[in-house]
């Protein structure tokens, strides 16, 4: 009996130190979530200085900095179509001082072009919250003799691979519209990638090529400008912002849409009590009347979903243009 006894008193001390193991394992993140931030919170943007990713990442950022009680410092990380600063991230500590803002090129699109990444997006840097989205506008230099859509099809038909177009990088939401144009159409125009969005669309104004799909707030000021034309937006329904340009689908393209979209994410292992806290408040944000109406002057609209939600999106999104990508032959890098 005493060695029964003894026995169940061992079985039950066990038992109880197995039970505490997940408890003390998780007492570092419990404190360390505790006590953030104490010091900057750095948002790596993956694409160039001035560019929508830029611009939504710096209005956010404004925002959150009061909330948490600490700097929110963005740095622009261009290159390779957001690999770069996403790559940067990935391999940062997973402390909640160093987050990416990045989208579509790195999360749904970077898996079917890149197959010798040295991170995997989603599971290296997984989702925090989607905070907006954003039609792209097609616009050509205001020399090239072209006043439509139908114009710049008819001309490419006549030139065929002679009209270039540019994009901030392969893989991103402008890159993958004009390929889907060139689908659609069945003409040939050459991509020329450049290394950030503003130096794309000053590709386009000094007439080095063609034209550029391009997110509205980063090319309508120089569209009212006159250095470029405006013939069309991606959107499946006109902006309120650019009423007056036709959207693809109309100009017969039915179905024809392509969003950029811009969500913040954290380094795998981030505290979830973190990750949580910059959910609740970028949710929070979002709801604010003059975010929203910020974000509708700058030809994007407010998109809230948590990361759940954002990882379930990307499941379907990515699926899409993985196909794209097949049609277009390109071979994954």
């Amino acid at each position: 009996m005493r060695n029964m006894a003894r026995w169940t008193r061992t079985a039950l001390l066990i038992l109880f130190s197995l039970m505490l193991v997940p408890l003390a394992s998780s007492a570092p993140a419990q404190a360390q979530a505790q006590g953030w931030p104490s010091r900057p919170v750095r948002v790596v943007v993956a694409f160039g200085a001035g560019g929508t990713a830029d611009i939504v990442a710096r209005l956010i950022a404004d925002r959150l900095s009061p909330v948490l009680g600490q700097p929110v410092v963005v740095e622009n990380r261009p290159g390779a179509g957001g690999n770069v600063g996403a790559s940067a991230v990935a391999h940062s500590d997973p402390d909640g001082y160093t987050l990416l803002m990045s989208g579509s090129p790195t999360h749904s699109v970077g898996p079917h072009l890149f197959k010798n990444l040295n991170y995997d997006p989603m599971r290296d840097v997984p989702p925090v919250a989607m905070i907006a989205s954003a039609p792209n506008l097609l616009v050509v230099n205001a020399a090239l003799p072209v006043k439509s859509l139908d114009d710049l099809v008819k001309l490419a038909r006549e030139k065929p691979g002679q009209l270039t177009y540019s994009s901030a990088g392969i893989g991103t939401s402008g890159h993958l519209a004009a390929e889907m144009l060139k689908q659609a159409a069945g003409v040939d125009m050459r991509h020329v990638p450049y290394k950030s969005g503003p130096e794309a669309v000053t590709g386009v104004i000094s007439g080095d090529v063609s034209f550029v799909f391009f997110t509205v707030p980063s090319v309508l000021p120089q569209v009212e400008s006159g250095k470029l034309r405006a013939l069309a937006i991606t959107s499946v329904a006109r902006s309120a912002v650019a009423p007056n340009v036709p959207t693809v689908a109309e100009l017969g393209y039915p179905g024809f849409e392509a969003l950029a979209w811009f969500a913040l994410f954290a380094p795998r292992g981030t505290p979830q009590p973190i990750v949580d806290k910059l959910d609740a408040e970028i949710g929070k944000i979002l709801q604010q009347p003059d975010i929203r109406k910020k974000m509708v002057e700058l030809g994007m609209e407010a998109h809230f979903l948590n990361a759940r939600q954002l990882t379930d999106y990307v499941s379907v999104e990515s699926p899409k243009w993985g196909k794209l990508l097949q049609g277009m032959g390109t071979n994954a890098k």
